[in-house]
């Protein structure tokens, strides 16, 4: 069911979207119309492709990996069935009250993103064990609380961030300075982690949780990319980095 939604004047000009085709932005456009209210929508681009190119001789499964590759959209699948999120759908959209609830399950945040299908699979051991594939989603750790997931860090005497995580990898290959991160890392951990009713999100990965903010710079609004392909602070980055990094320059 297609919704109204908003579209900011700086969307035209946004790094991340003036880099893309035109058909592929307009596809993006379309796509928060397909969301629900958490920015989930159910992914076939067959249908995407009737529903909102009818008359268009597009490639949607070219346009459609343009959007995974630029992070704009991400895959998932659970019980065998494919889903899509938009990571900074609610930066952008003014949600009204009286639209229903989401239906659609939220990606498992503990399953690793692949981006050779675009899926955010359950990895090589991702069964239920119960000896049947592809079904259920692994549980591997319980969800918990942010303060409580850096208690139980403190408690153990281990980074919340270790030396060898994920976000240090993808960081290297998009090219962002490690001390962003860090900076980065000091704005994810004062947000206020609590959901729409005022109740307290809970994770059972917060490091994944911190790497899907970093993918997505709206979220943390740290940094940012000029013409030229390079990452710069932004004004709340640098500040961060003044009041956690003893930067003065």
């Amino acid at each position: 069911m297609a919704r109204i939604r908003t579209i900011k004047p700086e969307f035209f000009t946004s790094a991340d979207i003036v880099t893309m085709t035109p058909l592929s932005r307009l596809f993006y456009a379309s796509l928060w119309c397909e969301a629900d209210r958490d920015g989930r929508l159910k992914w076939d681009v067959r249908t995407l492709k009737i529903r909102y190119f009818p008359a268009d001789n597009c490639d949607i499964n070219a346009m459609a990996e343009e959007l995974i590759n630029a992070g704009l959209v991400m895959l998932y699948e659970v019980n065998g069935k494919q889903y899509a999120v938009i990571p900074s759908f609610l930066s952008h959209q003014a949600i009204n009250n009286r639209e229903a609830e989401s239906v659609i399950p939220p990606p498992p945040i503990d399953a690793p993103f692949t981006r050779e299908s675009g899926v955010q699979g359950e990895g090589k051991e991702g069964k239920e064990g119960n000896g049947k594939e592809g079904k259920g989603i692994r549980v591997t750790a319980p969800e918990i609380t942010f303060p409580e997931f850096i208690k139980s860090c403190e408690e153990k005497s281990v980074l919340p961030i270790p030396e060898d995580d994920p976000v240090f990898n993808w960081a290297a290959t998009v090219r962002i300075p490690t001390e962003f991160i860090f900076v980065g890392w000091q704005v994810f951990k004062l947000r206020d982690w609590v959901d729409a009713k005022g109740k307290p999100k809970k994770y059972k990965d917060w490091p994944a949780v911190f790497l899907n903010y970093c993918k997505n710079p709206d979220w943390l609004d740290v940094w940012s990319i000029n013409r030229d392909g390079e990452y710069y602070l932004t004004a709340k980055g640098k500040q961060a980095q003044r009041e956690f990094c003893g930067v003065t320059a």
